[in-house]
């Protein structure tokens, strides 16, 4: 289900639930959740199942159940765009908070959460959060001394199994920079460009999988 490596010196731990543990800190963090994005999609007239919010929550609170952090961090895009009150994701998040009222989330802000995040959320907002060795922001860059622990890329790779493709989220681990997958199920992939000391681990149905740079395909 996850796997423990080593950024920036730092033990730290990969799960496949598309999240990453930070266990000197106790912290769980998370990238580009995007509540909401199902709801304004069937608005636009996309023809969506309903259920993704709930899906994810679900799966947030088995990473806060497993894990037992200290703290919940977001890395931006925790909601995808305005709603009226009344929008139905709103309760069912409000109700996973509820449940989890106990718990401190941090929510780096990200583009999206330009919209505005509801105040009966219950989080503290922030542009970036500085705890050497990391950075922690949305959008990733490069910090002198520091390393970056970021989201907005939306990190996938291409893996062949003979004749099949398998499109899947991504890791993607530099020198410098760390880009965690997408938290939500509707997110779209950005192909990683993988240099030779990138480290690129896949997000695999059996967990999470080392992928040598070479391999990686775009």
């Amino acid at each position: 289900m996850w796997l423990d490596v080593a950024i920036a010196g730092e033990p730290m731990r990969l799960d496949a639930r598309r999240a990453l543990v930070w266990p000197r800190r106790r912290w769980l963090l998370v990238a580009d959740v995007h509540l909401g994005k199902a709801s304004l999609l069937r608005q636009a007239g996309a023809p969506l199942p309903r259920g993704t919010t709930t899906r994810d929550l679900e799966r947030l609170a088995s990473l806060v159940a497993d894990h037992r952090p200290e703290r919940l961090v977001v890395l931006g895009d925790l909601v995808h765009g305005h709603e009226p009150a009344d929008a139905a994701w709103l309760a069912t998040f409000l109700r996973w908070r509820e449940a989890h009222a106990a718990l401190p989330v941090t929510l780096v802000a990200g583009n999206h959460d330009r919209h505005g995040v509801p105040g009966a959320f219950a989080l503290e907002v922030v542009d970036e959060i500085v705890d050497a060795p990391f950075v922690l922001r949305h959008a990733p860059g490069v910090v002198r001394d520091a390393h970056v622990l970021a989201g907005h890329v939306h990190p996938g790779v291409m893996l062949r199994d003979g004749r099949l493709r398998h499109r899947l989220p991504a890791f993607w681990s530099g020198p410098q920079r760390t880009l965690l997958p997408a938290f939500g199920s509707l997110c779209g992939l950005a192909p990683v460009a993988a240099q030779a000391d990138d480290a690129v681990y896949a997000v695999t149905p059996g967990g999470v999988l080392a992928i040598p740079a070479g391999v990686v395909r775009r």
